[in-house]
């Protein structure tokens, strides 16, 4: 099993991925859409993914127009945004 990335990192890259797609993860909580324990998963299914140096230079240039985008495919999290934003399954 390969080595997990750091937790701040990922903590950072799922914040991010959440406000590009529409999500605020603050609210979810607060309305009971995610636990923190489901919260805590989606920063370790982050943690686990291959791709997060594409995923941060992706989401450093929607950052800059303030676009709002899905989830890419490879991640890992991409189901609990997408049905956190409210898209069909």
């Amino acid at each position: 099993m390969p080595a997990l990335g750091d937790v701040n990192d990922h903590l950072q890259l799922v914040r991010r991925m959440a406000r590009a797609t529409g999500v605020d993860l603050t609210e979810a909580m607060q309305d009971g859409d995610i636990t923190s324990a489901a919260w805590a998963q989606m920063v370790t299914n982050c943690r686990g993914c291959t791709c997060p140096g594409h995923c941060s230079e992706t989401l450093a240039a929607l950052e800059v127009t303030d676009q709002r985008t899905d989830a890419p495919s490879y991640c890992e999290n991409r189901a609990t945004f997408d049905r956190l934003a409210g898209h069909p399954a």
